[in-house]
């Protein structure tokens, strides 16, 4: 008898602890994929943001690379464009049958060997902006979405000039 009283104190106490630990485990679980995939998103978009400040902007100022980003950023927060970062820097448009690309290199061949110390950069710039609440002050305040390099006449120029850093000229929304 007090084997069986023992046997079933033991499976009552096994039971017990089972009962709590199994919700406390799946909870973890449920937590750490989440923390993955957000992990996972988080490097997606500011590998889109690097890449869109390279290729924009690598052999710019500093101050430019925080001003492209920026750009991007803005963008990003504007019901006009797509909501993400990378949806913002692959976003393509159709005027008269022909496709627009919003940042050219996105629709030229563009090469996946990079210079590693700008590549460096680009990654870096794009970290902190996505880590602070603002890139470059001047682009964040006059929530400038557009810019172009100075040797080149866009139709699409009719924007109010913000800033010009480098070799690009920063405009905001008229």
């Amino acid at each position: 008898m007090n084997n069986t009283l023992l046997r079933i104190s033991f499976i009552l106490i096994l039971f017990s602890l089972l009962v709590y630990a199994i919700p406390t485990f799946s909870s973890d679980v449920n937590t750490n994929i989440i923390k993955k995939n957000v992990q996972t998103e988080y490097n997606k978009q500011e590998e889109c943001l690097a890449k869109n400040i390279y290729y924009e902007a690598a052999r710019e100022p500093y101050e430019g690379k925080m001003a492209v980003a920026q750009v991007t950023l803005n963008r990003a927060k504007d019901p006009q464009f797509p909501k993400t970062i990378c949806g913002v820097v692959y976003q393509r448009t159709k005027s008269m049958g022909q496709t627009i690309c919003q940042f050219t290199w996105t629709c030229e061949h563009v090469s996946a060997e990079k210079n590693e110390y700008l590549w460096e950069e680009a990654k870096y710039i794009a970290r902190k902006a996505l880590t602070q609440p603002i890139a470059h002050s001047i682009i964040k305040k006059t929530n400038a979405m557009f810019y172009h390099a100075d040797y080149v006449h866009p139709k699409w120029k009719k924007e109010n000039v913000v800033l010009k850093v480098g070799r690009h000229i920063f405009y905001a929304k008229v």
